[in-house]
C-alpha cells in the first residue's frame, strides 16, 4: 500500500484491524481509492 501512496498499518488483538495513517475525514473517492487499491494488493499477494 505504501508504494501505492497510502500508509496503513495493523492493531488489534489478533492484528486484523488496519489503521490508516494520519487519520483522515475521507470522503467517497479516497474510500473507492482504498478498497480499490486494497483489492489489487491483496489479490497480487502470494
Amino acid at each position: 500500500m505504501k508504494d501505492k501512496g497510502i500508509l496503513v498499518s495493523t492493531d488489534g488483538p489478533f492484528r486484523n484491524v488496519l489503521k490508516i495513517k494520519p487519520a483522515l475525514v475521507f470522503t467517497r473517492e479516497n474510500v473507492d481509492r482504498f478498497v480499490e487499491t486494497l483489492d489489487l494488493i491483496l489479490k497480487n499477494y502470494d
